[in-house]
């Protein structure tokens, strides 16, 4: 009997042991030991503590590309982040002949901090060369549900299609705006790529207020918001996110609690369902490519052919796929990691059995190459 409480007092002695571990998995906390030099040990420290988050960035990159893009912009992310170091131990310190100061220090580094400044997000927009989105969200009355979701993006350091612009759309109230604000993805990818996005998110809002018995007492009514957009990307009219959302608020005033409603279904909607939508979409294109539809024109024959083929394979492309060759001209699939303009600015000048590849034309994923 006395052997099992003793294993039973050794497993709790353990347990509190690891404990402490378990609670920093769980907060997203690592350690880590780094190394940094300065001219003095304040800069020395900093060094080290530098080093420290580019190890925890490293922990939640998730692809190459956002490894490659990190790597060229690693001061300013880590200048972002370098807050996300809770707390260090200087394990050793010196001061080397050539006075510069040498220290070790032991970091915890919170890897939640760095998502919450928006590390890897910052990264992959710039993968993207930043796409722009404009929101377009039919109310009747106020502009409640796109302020909140353009507030919600601008945060997170979105680029968007000025308000004012998307304003003067909305009061036109022609078809084709309303077309777009109801959810036809054709509609909305014309309007947005002729005001300059990339993405535009639509939707509509519908709103009431109904009394009920239990606040009727406190003469209140619950205003009520229900709200739902989709994500279009412009370039393929192809839906990549389509959420909704509902909420409730009371208030004495009916107007002010329908408005309070709209504003708590939009914060809903993009916290806990849309955003990770649209990053995820994001990620998927950069990390697997984006499909592009390629005509090269003045192809004199079947070798020129497989030398154009050739020479884009060369390109940062996942495939090139012939769809059709005749009369000159050559049809490709290409699925390429980036947007249309990288590709065509990667394409256009080079050379194929002698003769320059020159992009003309270069509409959404449509991409049209002749051969001079």
């Amino acid at each position: 009997m006395g052997e099992r409480v003793k294993r039973i007092a050794l497993f709790f002695l353990m347990m509190l042991f690891l404990l402490p571990a378990f609670a920093l998995a769980a907060e997203g906390d690592i350690s880590v030991e780094t190394e940094g030099y300065g001219s003095s040990r304040r800069d020395a420290i900093l060094d080290a503590k530098r080093n420290a988050v580019a190890e925890g960035i490293g922990t939640i990159l998730a692809s190459e590309t956002e490894v490659r893009n990190f790597a060229m912009q690693k001061d300013m992310v880590i200048t972002k982040t370098i807050g996300s170091v809770k707390k260090y131990k200087v394990l050793e310190q010196q001061q080397q002949p050539d006075n510069v100061f040498f220290v070790k220090i032991q970091a915890t580094v919170s890897t939640a901090s760095i998502k919450a400044d928006l590390m890897a997000l910052k990264i992959l927009l710039e993968s993207m060369d930043r796409p722009r989105m404009m929101v377009m969200i039919q109310e009747e009355s106020g502009r409640q549900a796109e302020t909140a979701i353009t507030d919600y993006l601008t945060s997170k350091e979105f680029e968007l299609v000025d308000a004012s612009m998307v304003a003067a759309l909305m009061n036109k109230e022609e078809d084709l705006v309303l077309k777009a604000t109801k959810g036809d993805p054709v509609a909305a990818a014309r309007l947005g790529a002729e005001n300059g996005a990339e993405y535009v998110l639509v939707g509509s809002v519908r709103t009431s207020s109904v009394a009920n018995a239990i606040l009727a007492d406190s003469g209140m009514v619950s205003g009520q918001a229900s709200l739902t957009v989709k994500v279009i990307n412009c370039s393929t009219g192809r839906v990549i996110a389509s959420k909704s959302a509902t909420s409730a608020v009371p208030h004495i005033s009916p107007e002010v609690a329908m408005d309070k409603a709209i504003a708590k279904a939009s914060a809903k909607l993009m916290d806990k369902k849309l955003f990770e939508r649209i990053v995820s979409s994001f990620q998927d294109m950069v990390n697997n490519g984006i499909a592009l539809t390629v005509l090269v024109k003045n192809v004199g024959n079947f070798q020129a052919q497989k030398a154009v083929r050739k020479e884009l394979g060369n390109l940062d492309v996942v495939s090139v796929q012939k769809r059709s060759f005749g009369n000159g001209q050559l049809k490709l699939n290409v699925v390429f990691k980036g947007n249309s303009d990288t590709f065509c600015e990667a394409a256009d000048g080079r050379v194929a059995q002698g003769k320059k590849m020159m992009v003309t034309d270069c509409s959404g994923n449509n991409v049209v190459i002749v051969l001079q």
